[in-house]
């Protein structure tokens, strides 16, 4: 599998994506005062994990 981490979550999907994989979750980390500011396409990634054969898991923080 491709390394994604520190790609914008938008590079990060289109890339996998390209790759041949469809299923994809993503997870935010963030302090408490930023959680519920959610995540979006410049959000970056940080860890990335293939819980199947054709899911892969993106954790993402924000960088603001």
């Amino acid at each position: 599998m491709v390394d994604v981490s520190g790609l914008r979550l938008e590079d990060a999907v289109r890339l996998l994506n390209s790759k041949g994989f469809d299923s994809i979750s993503v997870r935010l980390t963030a302090s408490p005062k930023m959680r519920d500011k959610g995540y979006n396409a410049d959000s970056r990634v940080v860890r990335q994990l293939l819980s199947d054969k054709s899911t892969v898991e993106l954790l993402v923080c924000n960088l603001e």
